[in-house]
């Protein structure tokens, strides 16, 4: 009797120990009740640490503290990877979960290319001094030409993509010469287009237009192919019957 106590004591045991490893992995895959609030819990220190690079006067593009910038990444990060998670958890969800990420300040693709670059702080940190001297300029760029402050400018809508992406690059060419007129060196001239852009959602979607811009379509390679058929054969009939002229001369 005390070797079946004993034995259903140890299992009891070998239950609970399973119960405490395997129980928080359990309750993490648990979608919770308010998704959408879970959603914003996820990006709450993001949200608050964003107003160390994206004040007036004391912008990404107008000179900041590069540690400032690093946290803001590291918050990114972990907003990025707790999103991600409740996306597996909560896979019904995912409307509601991109939803909110919309709202979510800064262009999030952007920014995320940004931090990426592990040589990007002490690039910037190098630079620094250099966007607080054309700061005013780089600024007055974004109202000039985006016709808005330094603050978030959402996607516009696909019809308008080309006059969009134009807009964008007579932006960079705008902060390109302030940073020119401040005698900035060609390192922070680089920089400012991944600045910039984190400014600006979808921005980076202007890469692909200014490819589809410089590189011909097929359609268009296929006519000068068959254009340029005609031409060699007219030669090649031209050069035959001189070479028959030739030899009955």
């Amino acid at each position: 009797m005390s070797t079946v106590v004993h034995i259903f004591s140890i299992l009891d045991k070998l239950k609970l120990l399973f119960f405490f490893i395997y129980f928080p992995y359990f309750v993490s895959a648990i979608c919770p009740n308010d998704v959408q609030n879970r959603a914003k819990a996820c990006f709450r220190e993001y949200d608050m640490k964003i107003g160390g690079i994206l004040r007036p006067g004391e912008s990404i593009i107008s000179g900041v503290d590069a540690e400032n910038i690093r946290v803001l990444c590291t918050e990114l990060k972990s907003g990025i990877a707790c999103i991600n998670e409740l996306k597996s958890n909560c896979p019904q969800d995912n409307a509601i979960i991109e939803a909110e990420l919309v709202q979510i300040p800064l262009a999030i693709h952007e920014l995320g290319m940004l931090c990426r670059d592990d040589s990007l702080y002490e690039v910037y940190a190098r630079n620094r001094i250099c966007f607080e001297r054309s700061g005013a300029g780089n600024e007055k760029c974004f109202k000039d030409v985006m016709n808005t402050t330094v603050r978030i400018i959402t996607d516009l809508d696909r019809t308008y993509i080309i006059k969009y992406c134009s807009e964008v690059d007579r932006l960079l060419s705008c902060i390109g010469k302030s940073l020119k007129d401040q005698q900035c060196g060609p390192e922070a001239i680089t920089l400012k287009d991944k600045l910039a852009r984190t400014l600006i959602r979808g921005s980076q979607g202007c890469d692909k237009v200014s490819s589809q811009k410089t590189t011909p379509s097929p359609s268009k390679k296929a006519d000068s192919a068959s254009n340029s058929q005609p031409k060699r054969t007219v030669i090649s009939t031209l050069v035959v019957i001189f070479s028959l002229v030739l030899s009955f001369s």
